[in-house]
């Protein structure tokens, strides 16, 4: 990446599931003082985005839960040990 990438005038290209709407979704739900608030904000962003972007929205809220899972696998485990050791 070039160092003056940040400082770009040429439009960059969102990948749909890093769509500003669906970032702001993800952050007004997480953002929810308790569950009940959480649920009331899914279903009014499922009215508001659709099924298709409201599926992105909640794929990004189980990101930590999903990276705890795959931490936690063999073949995650296996392949950082693998990796510790070319590295050395």
């Amino acid at each position: 990446m070039p160092k003056d990438y940040w400082k770009s005038k040429e439009e960059l290209r969102v990948p749909e599931h890093l769509d500003l709407d669906i970032i702001k979704g993800a952050l007004y739900i997480h953002n929810a003082d308790d569950q009940s608030q959480a649920n009331d904000r899914i279903h009014f962003l499922a009215k508001k985005l659709g099924d298709h972007k409201m599926t992105y929205v909640m794929a990004i809220l189980m990101l930590p839960f999903l990276m705890e899972i795959v931490e936690r696998s063999e073949e995650y485990t296996k392949y950082f040990e693998e990796r510790k050791k070319r590295l050395n």
